[in-house]
């Protein structure tokens, strides 16, 4: 992550602890000391008017209060010597305004706090990750709550066989910036692949090469990706998995079904890379 100049960080105005920023405050110190843009966006029905008060009047009276709260959660990244800027929005709908505001600022890297997911906003995909996902053009950092800053171990997943050219690019992506994380935040790099069955079965050692990697540090399992990706990063104690989102320009709002899966379940944090398809 030694190329990203900005990080836009996402707040949670329903929680004290921010663990957006915290990693936010991690990555900037680091490298070329990127730049944070910390944004929240209040939804415009958790404004309540009170008796005799101008809808107008209380929404500046809640948007500064929020602005208030951010400079006192920015204050010690600050006193880092990071650049930080803020920005305070009202709005019906959240994510919406989010997408918007991140084409706006320009930002290399957009990092959020993992949504809780229960079983029915994943029957439905209702989860605030999934539709920030959808429409996100820029890498997102999805962050479990009270993570450490520091990754340990970090898993790269990329596809064994690449039939399209947009697969074999999306494998050296994720590979270059897994690699430069683990560099920079002296962690242990492993890769995982999965495979169909033992036709397929791809060779470890030219597994290994092919990343430059031990052996003991690439992995191959047989079934879905998705199972995969979950069953290694949960065996060598990853603390952050990083994988493509592979979308057709045809349609925007596709997640990608290994991506999709690794969201609902995975307990760790979770970088996504996002690629298009062409055709």
């Amino acid at each position: 992550m030694a190329d990203i100049d900005k990080v836009f960080v996402i707040l949670d105005p329903t929680t004290l602890e921010q663990s957006s920023l915290l990693m936010a405050e991690s990555i900037a110190q680091r490298g070329t000391k990127a730049a944070l843009h910390v944004y929240c966006s209040i939804h415009e029905k958790s404004i309540r008017a009170e008796a005799g008060v101008e809808p107008e009047q209380s929404h500046a009276d809640a948007r500064q209060r929020v602005a208030d709260w951010i400079e006192r959660l920015v204050a010690p990244s600050r006193a880092l010597g990071l650049s930080v800027d803020t920005e305070v929005e009202i709005s019906e709908n959240w994510r919406a305004a989010t997408v918007a505001a991140v084409a706006r600022q320009d930002c290399q890297l957009a990092i959020k706090a993992r949504s809780p997911l229960n079983r029915r906003r994943r029957l439905f995909r209702e989860a605030s990750d999934w539709q920030l996902l959808r429409d996100l053009v820029c890498p997102v950092y999805l962050v479990k709550t009270a993570s450490a800053r520091r990754p340990a171990k970090v898993l790269a997943a990329i596809k064994h066989r690449t039939e399209k050219q947009v697969y074999t690019e999306a494998n050296e992506l994720i590979i270059q910036t897994a690699r430069g994380i683990a560099t920079g935040f002296d962690a242990e790099l492993h890769v995982v692949t999965a495979y169909k069955d033992d036709f397929h079965y791809p060779d470890r050692q030219k597994f290994a090469d092919r990343c430059g990697l031990p052996r003991n540090q690439v992995r191959a399992e047989m079934g879905a990706p998705a199972e995969a990706i979950i069953k290694i990063a949960k065996e060598i104690g990853a603390d952050l998995v990083v994988i493509a989102r592979v979308g057709k320009q045809s349609t925007k709002r596709d997640v990608g079904h290994t991506a999709a899966k690794v969201i609902d379940t995975l307990d760790a944090n979770l970088l996504v890379l996002p690629m298009t398809e062409s055709t």
